[in-house]
């Protein structure tokens, strides 16, 4: 099995986040009247005191209690609606911003060739990671889908890992690869210890001192060595 993380893994976080933020920022100058960088810095701020009260939980993630935060820090009434309408707009051009990185549709493509279960295990809440995997049209290449929302806590904790254990044929957890941008994207010798995986192998972004993970720059590194082996397994 193949075990995806999906934001900065499978596309390019920022430039989505700072689009998603500017429309965010001109939503809040037209029709709030609220200039940047009074809202900048009231939603840098949201980000902050969001996080600190929820702790590391899918919610901590949520761009809707940011705006809706943010607008009480200006100083503005409570209005859902207004910041239902902030987080659609950020999401959208988010969205619009997004395109898969290099080589993940041929590696998704191959490991479907080649029979090898894929999963996608991320933090943040099911709703929108679910439609990121639909705008990315890679949703039919995904055998599952694990998101933090479903666990009490997020990948770090392990529990979104062992979720997905779970949910999986035994045999699909002899050999578990790891895909992602961070060291707890791929906990290969944490699971491994506690029994959730035999063995496995992983790939970040990062530095990382685990010895069954190593770092990699590009997609098409992660299938050259998938396609090696393969050949020697064969």
């Amino acid at each position: 099995m193949v075990v995806f993380d999906l934001d900065d893994t499978l596309y390019e976080y920022a430039p989505c986040d700072a689009a998603g933020k500017a429309a965010l920022f001109r939503f809040a100058a037209e029709e709030l009247g609220v200039m940047s960088p009074a809202f900048e810095q009231a939603y840098a701020q949201a980000r902050v005191n969001v996080k600190k009260r929820l702790g590391p939980t899918a919610s901590s993630h949520s761009r809707l209690l940011y705006c809706h935060e943010a607008m009480e820090l200006v100083g503005l009434r409570s209005e859902p609606h207004v910041a239902l309408v902030m987080e659609q707009e950020y999401w959208r051009n988010y969205m619009l911003a997004m395109e898969l990185r290099p080589g993940v549709g041929d590696l998704l493509q191959t490991l479907r060739f080649n029979d090898v279960v894929t999963a996608i295990v991320t933090d943040l809440t099911a709703q929108i990671q679910f439609r990121k995997l639909y705008h990315l049209d890679i949703a039919k290449l995904i055998d599952h889908v694990v998101c933090s929302e479903e666990t009490a806590l997020e990948k770090a904790s392990l529990q979104p890992f062992e979720l997905l254990a779970s949910r999986v044929a035994p045999d699909a957890l002899d050999c578990v690869w790891f895909v992602g941008d961070q060291d707890f994207d791929a906990p290969v010798d944490a699971l491994v210890e506690k029994g959730v995986i035999r063995d496995g192998f992983g790939f970040v972004h990062g530095a990382t001192g685990q010895e069954r993970v190593q770092h990699w720059n590009s997609v098409r590194e992660v299938e050259d060595l998938l396609e090696r082996s393969a050949g020697r397994a064969a």
